[in-house]
């Protein structure tokens, strides 16, 4: 599997820096509800899961893969619908934080089980009633994107379901102002080894994609699922949008319905 270079050896930004201190924890969580929609957006697609529905009346386990320092982990494992969260991340960084991001959020000791894992080898011992990923699907690849999703079929009970939520898709408009880019930096980017026929290369760093929905309905269709779109108002990165995210980024939540057997793209 490719990683992103930012998750080997990773610097983690000031307020992914978590320790023992309440000033970290506040750091925190301004950066999720008010520097970004981070939590709000977050919040809003969990309360679209319905615990109180027979599916989940005994209780249910989360496979929370791409978790980085654990916060979503944490306020699913505080939901009383909730027995386990299997909190999958690559970063041995951003777990070492999760530890006192759990914490803070005072989640009972046995609740969360953190793994040092990957979308190709999560690690994950049991059968989990929602796989969720939260701004994780924009970091895969896409020659990873099989294994990805075979490994959530593997992963998935019966009538287990997976939440993908805090993510974006690009717009046609967006598009065009991507090729406009270009033009006006052809001779940076052509310096740095970038042409007309990478203007959606993934960003090397980060592993960042910029998919389009129809492709991103095409990936779910195609490893078999069917995908519920939602909508949200505003911006994820609220402190600083960029013109072009404000105009040709949409930012979602779906949830996905195991329907057939994955298939290679």
């Amino acid at each position: 599997m490719k990683l992103p270079e930012r998750f080997i050896n990773e610097s983690l930004a000031r307020h992914w820096q978590v320790d023992e201190t309440e000033e970290s924890f506040e750091r925190l969580m301004y950066h999720l509800e008010h520097k970004t929609n981070f939590k709000p957006y977050f919040e809003e697609s969990i309360n679209k899961l319905c615990f109180d529905s027979d599916k989940f009346k005994d209780g249910i386990i989360v496979a929370d893969v791409g978790a980085g320092v654990c916060w979503t982990s944490a306020m699913l494992a505080n939901h009383p619908s909730v027995k386990h969260v299997y909190a999958v991340d690559p970063s041995e960084q951003r777990l070492k934080h999760a530890e006192s991001v759990l914490k803070h959020f005072k989640v009972p000791e046995d609740k969360v089980t953190l793994i040092n894992g990957t979308f190709d080898k999560p690690n994950i011992p049991e059968k989990v009633d929602l796989v969720l990923l939260c701004g994780a699907l924009h970091h895969c690849y896409d020659e990873d994107i099989p294994a990805l999703f075979s490994n959530i079929k593997n992963l998935l009970t019966e009538e287990g379901m997976v939440l993908v939520a805090n993510e974006h898709y690009v717009t046609p408009s967006w598009l065009v102002i991507r090729f406009l880019s270009f033009i006006k930096n052809f001779r940076r980017l052509k310096e740095r080894g970038l042409s007309f026929t990478a203007l959606r290369a993934p960003d090397q760093f980060g592993g960042e994609h910029w998919r389009i929905r129809k492709e991103l309905e095409h990936i779910f269709s195609s490893c078999g699922f069917k995908a519920n779109f939602f909508i949200h108002e505003g911006d994820l990165c609220k402190d600083k949008p960029r013109f072009y995210q404000r105009f040709g980024w949409k930012y979602y939540h779906a949830f996905l319905e195991n329907i057939t057997p994955c298939d290679i793209l």
